[in-house]
Order: C-alpha cells, then sequence, then structure tokens
C-alpha cells in the first residue's frame, strides 16, 4: 500500500491546525489505496485522525538532529525510517499543505527512475544570499553540487520507493560541511534535490496535486484555521466532504484606486503600495479574523519595505505604535507589529 507520510515535532498549535486542513483536504478528495501515517513524539499523536501512528522518542528526534543543531535532519530521517519499514512508495508531505487531488495521484507519478519533489523553486544564481556559500563551496568537492547554473527543488512533498534511500544517506552528511549562510531548510531542500536528480537524471512534480502555501497566503490559511479548529477541539473527520477551499479574500477595487493614488502622490514602490493595500482592507474588514489576516500581510511588505520608519507611521496610523491598544488585533499580531515598531529606529 502506498503511504502518505507527515511528520509533527515540537508543541506548535499552528502546525496541528495545518496537519487537520491537509489530512481533511486528503480525505476530501478520497485515499483509495493510501494509507496515512503520522511519525511524532507521545505528545503530538492525534487520535482524532484516520493516521497511523509510528512513534519516535525525544532521544532519537536529539541524535537526529544533533542535539538541535540540524533541525531540518528530521524529515530526512524520518523519511528513511518509514522507507526502511515499507515495501511500497512513500510520499511525505508537509502540514502546510492541500490536496487538489487524489493522494493517489502523486503515487502514480513515482517510479524508480522518477522520483517526485513538489516544483521547481530557481537558480541558485538568482538567490543573492547563497553567494557566500557559492563562493565557500569553489574549488572543494561540494563545488559539483553548489554552483551558480544549480536548480532549487521545492520538497514539500517528496515521494520515493525503497531504492532512493541511498540518496536521503548521501543528503544528510552533506549539509554538515556547508557554511551556515543559508537555513537548514533550504540546504535540505537543495541537496535533496540535487542529490536525486544526479542519482536518476529525471524528477516528477506534484504541484497540480497539492497546494503548497507559501507567502501572504500563508496568513489566509491560518486565519481560516482559527476560526475552523478551534484550540482543544477534536476534529470531526466526517465533514471533510464538506472542507471549504481557501481563497485569497477579495480586495475592494475603491481601495485598490485609492492605494494606487495614494502610491503615486507619496512615491511608494510597489510592495509597500501593496501593503497599503492591505491596511485599507484591514480596516474595512467585516470580521476579526479578516482584519488580523490582512494586518498581517501588511506586516510581511512593510517588513520588507525601504520606506523610512517615520513616513510608515503616517502611511498606517491605525497600526501605529500608539494606535496598536485600539486596533482590535489578536494578541500575536499586536505582537508583531509592536516587534516590527521597536526594530525601527523611531
Amino acid at each position: 500500500m502506498a503511504t502518505l507520510c507527515y511528520v509533527l515535532t515540537g508543541r506548535d498549535p499552528r502546525q496541528h491546525q495545518e496537519l487537520s486542513y491537509s489530512i481533511l483536504s486528503a480525505l476530501k478528495q478520497g485515499l483509495e489505496g493510501v494509507e496515512i501515517l503520522l511519525v511524532c513524539d507521545a505528545e503530538n499523536r492525534r487520535t482524532d485522525l484516520p493516521v497511523r501512528h509510528m512513534d519516535i522518542s525525544t532521544d532519537q528526534m536529539e541524535r537526529w538532529t544533533e542535539a538541535g543543531r540540524y533541525p531540518a535532519h528530521m524529515r530526512l530521517h524520518a523519511l528513511q525510517m518509514v522507507l526502511e519499514k515499507t515495501d511500497g512508495p512513500v510520499c511525505l508531505v508537509e502540514t502546510d499543505t492541500a490536496f487538489k487531488a487524489a493522494p493517489g495521484e502523486l503515487f502514480n507519478r513515482i517510479t524508480p527512475k522518477t522520483p517526485l519533489l513538489h516544483d521547481r523553486a530557481g537558480w541558485l544564481s538568482s538567490r543573492p544570499e547563497w553567494g557566500p556559500l557559492i563562493d565557500a563551496c569553489r574549488d572543494t568537492p561540494e563545488e559539483t553540487l553548489v554552483h551558480t547554473g544549480a536548480e532549487v527543488f521545492d520538497t514539500a512533498t517528496i515521494g520515493l520507493l525503497p531504492v532512493h534511500a541511498d540518496c536521503i544517506k548521501k543528503t544528510i552528511p552533506l549539509s554538515k560541511p556547508l557554511p551556515d549562510t543559508a537555513t537548514a531548510h533550504e540546504k535540505e531542500q537543495f541537496l535533496l534535490g540535487a542529490a536525486l536528480l544526479s542519482h536518476t537524471g529525471n524528477l516528477s512534480f506534484s504541484d497540480d496535486i497539492v497546494t503548497h502555501y507559501a507567502g501572504y497566503m500563508r496568513h489566509v490559511y491560518h486565519g481560516r484555521f482559527d476560526v475552523m479548529f478551534p484550540a482543544g477541539a477534536a476534529v470531526n473527520t466526517a465533514l471533510a466532504h464538506q472542507l471549504p477551499a481557501v481563497a485569497e479574500p477579495p480586495k475592494p477595487l475603491l481601495l485598490q484606486l485609492k492605494a494606487k493614488y495614494y502610491a503615486l502622490r507619496h512615491g511608494l514602490g510597489r510592495g509597500t503600495q501593496f501593503g497599503y493595500l492591505a491596511y485599507l482592507c484591514a480596516f474595512a474588514a467585516p470580521t476579526a479574523e479578516g482584519r488580523n489576516v490582512w494586518a498581517n500581510i501588511a506586516l510581511d511588505m512593510m517588513e520588507r519595505s525601504e520606506r523610512p520608519a517615520a513616513k510608515l507611521q503616517r502611511d498606517l496610523p491605525k497600526l501605529a505604535p500608539d494606535a496598536l491598544t485600539q486596533a482590535e488585533l489578536a494578541p500575536a499580531t499586536e505582537a508583531r507589529w509592536r516587534d516590527f515598531w521597536a526594530s525601527k529606529d523611531l
């Protein structure tokens, strides 16, 4: 039987919400011929979901991540363990995903010569933060993998057969000598994709079957989850067929025009203009959920803005430091904004 695998560690309630939605979306699409396996420690077991548990101990997690030094190794070790215990295909899926088609379709794309990843994610040459890493690997054995022409893949889904297990064994030690100029997750994505591609010469992809939500859409999904999955409540899987799709919230045309006019008048860049539009949408939203979603999106944009902080305060008066108490945001959203302003020279 094909195995759809999730890994859950830590104590993050958000990750549990993501897992709930991902599994419900899989149930909605149909699980014929597919078993769901949850690799987790005892405190993360989910008896309210139709999963088979594979328990791991705290000591085992410590060994796999080398006491937290290599957190991204957790998924790789778990996948390797599952492959060793099964004779069939295994697809490891991140929790921040949603199925658009039946999970069984993933396994139709996995062959000995064609492992499965989620999607293409660009090239190292387009990632300035990898420059020091590329330079450090020049004239070293790692240069065959880490160079400007190397492709990067999104590993939100990893579909393998037991014959591919050696690629994981090669990936884990490769990341250790690499400089810490890239995040652990980025290294995992890049090195596993490179190892699989060099081993098989071909890859298949799952982006038309599974959505991996990223960017500001994460806030949209998380806002819906706060309503759908209250803390401490069991998930009613019988209602999976009624699971609503999560879509981008509407941006009223009048607010779009107002944001464009403001941007032209005050010289806002495109990202800051979108952040200003999100700010307008936040305080026009009819629900508290909508206000928080848009306020978080606005902050994502402002964190990347080069506009002086004093001007941003004038642009966003209802989210300025002195106004946050009256903005009626969720505590976590308000805390994000306070941290943002505290990091600025006001």
